[in-house]
């Protein structure tokens, strides 16, 4: 097809207006379930802070006579002392005075409100990152070593389930000295996860949810779980639950 010889068209007009949309889309990964999880939160006033747990006797049959007398006390188990570094973590930028609300930009009234929304939101995945993607020890730093906060990996020293030549990390005073070892890589199953979460509990964890990889969410979905059960099954037509999906200074303390 052919246009009549000189009809003016848009490519040739000065002066168009631009369609720029009003808006910024983020089109980043911005959640952060372990944070976002974590029900109990407390402010410390030092880089170091330190914590106690205890732990019950094992359950027994305990039956005596009656009056019977003691002869001789249980010895009482002292606490345990444990510890933390906290970290700094930081983003910065730098932008020129005039493009902090001067100007009329599209999507923003202000690029150094936009740069402050979305360094925080950069530092709270760094946050999630260095709490549950690294495996190191606490580290206290120095005038040239930057302190570390031992992430949850570190405090994971029982209940786990390692591949060949795996280890759990150590604690030294009460603080980690040693993060875990890698394993050899290997297919997760269900019977894995549930002699996990069997062992957690009998040893007094109480589960309440599953963080794992985008890879491993596609395999745990596959899970049979309890799909062959009805909860609170009414009379005619019900429901079978297969899987329930919730999307969701630093230190950790484990």
């Amino acid at each position: 097809m052919a246009i009549i010889t000189n009809t003016f068209t848009r490519y040739n007009a000065v002066g168009i207006r631009e369609d720029l949309a009003n808006v910024i889309f983020n089109i980043s990964p911005q959640t952060t379930p372990f944070i976002s999880n974590m029900t109990k939160k407390k402010k410390v006033s030092n880089t170091f802070f330190e914590w106690q747990t205890s732990t019950l006797a094992n359950p027994s049959a305990n039956h005596h006579i009656d009056g019977d007398d003691i002869s001789s006390f249980s010895a009482i188990t002292p606490t345990v002392r444990l510890g933390n570094y906290t970290q700094i973590s930081r983003k910065d930028f730098i932008i020129a005075d005039n493009l902090g609300g001067a100007l009329d930009t599209a999507g923003r009234r202000s690029d150094i409100a936009l740069a402050i929304a979305e360094k925080g939101d950069e530092l709270k995945r760094d946050m999630e990152f260095n709490l549950c993607g690294l495996h190191h020890a606490a580290a206290g730093g120095n005038a040239s070593t930057a302190r570390k906060t031992a992430p949850l990996t570190s405090w994971l020293t029982s209940n786990t389930s390692n591949g060949t030549n795996g280890t759990n990390p150590t604690l030294s005073g009460g603080v980690p000295n040693a993060g875990p070892t890698n394993g050899t890589q290997r297919a997760f199953t269900e019977p894995m996860l549930k002699a996990v979460v069997q062992s957690m509990y009998s040893n007094g964890g109480d589960p309440k949810f599953l963080m794992v990889g985008p890879h491993v969410k596609t395999v745990v979905s596959g899970f049979a779980g309890i799909a062959a059960q009805r909860y609170q099954a009414p009379d005619g037509p019900t429901t079978i639950i297969g899987a329930a999906d919730v999307n969701s200074e630093i230190g950790v303390a484990a």
